[in-house]
């Protein structure tokens, strides 16, 4: 079984930047109204530069040469649109998600969508999977406790010895990203374990 877990990857694409900005951003695809006002669409997790296949697949190629793209896919959270005791009145923050290490690159792109967003922003914050790995414990700074390839998903994930949930030790079990059907905050691990925690206490 240790071979079979030294073999998990946990090498991260993923960049995080925290951004605190002094309004909220104004897309173009829907514009705010002139009072700063959370919209729907700010409540949602936004996700930029994925507009067609071309721009994906390269973006995937700089990465295999160790490049980055120009236009980086970038994963877009606005939780104070939720809940605005996170930043003071009229103030939000925002988590981003991206595939590079470069903040001036990932603020351009966003300006193209929300003009105004640069002027907008009065700090920032960027995490490199190193970061999240020191910071967070992290391994590999992967915030999906795991890769989310093909060969890591379903009966693999985390590994087939550990699909169902359950660990070596009695009693203990994964509910976190690192199992089925992995990461992103969706709570589904937790809940198929608890399933399995139900179905062994009968």
């Amino acid at each position: 079984m240790m071979a079979e877990l030294k073999q998990i990857n946990y090498e991260s694409p993923v960049t995080k930047i925290n951004v605190a900005v002094n309004k909220i951003p104004n897309f173009k695809a829907d514009p705010n109204s002139s009072s700063n006002v959370v919209m729907p669409h700010h409540r949602c997790t936004i996700h930029l530069n994925c507009e067609d296949s071309k721009n994906i697949g390269e973006a995937y190629l700089k990465a295999q040469i160790d490049a980055y793209s120009k236009r980086p896919m970038i994963e877009l959270i606005i939780p104070s649109s939720l809940d605005p005791t996170l930043a003071p009145p009229g103030h939000h923050v925002m988590l981003l998600f991206t595939q590079n290490t470069y903040a001036d690159i990932v603020f351009d792109c966003i300006e193209d969508f929300a003009s105004g967003f640069k002027d907008s922003v009065v700090g920032r914050d960027i995490l490199s999977p190193p970061d999240l790995e020191r910071v967070f414990s992290l391994t590999g700074g992967n915030i999906f406790h795991g890769a989310m390839s093909l060969d890591q998903l379903y009966m693999s994930r985390p590994m087939p010895a550990m699909c169902n949930y359950r660990s070596p030790v009695r009693g203990l079990y994964l509910c976190g990203s690192g199992a089925h059907p992995g990461g992103g905050v969706m709570g589904s691990p937790g809940r198929l374990a608890a399933m399995m925690v139900i179905k062994d206490r009968k």
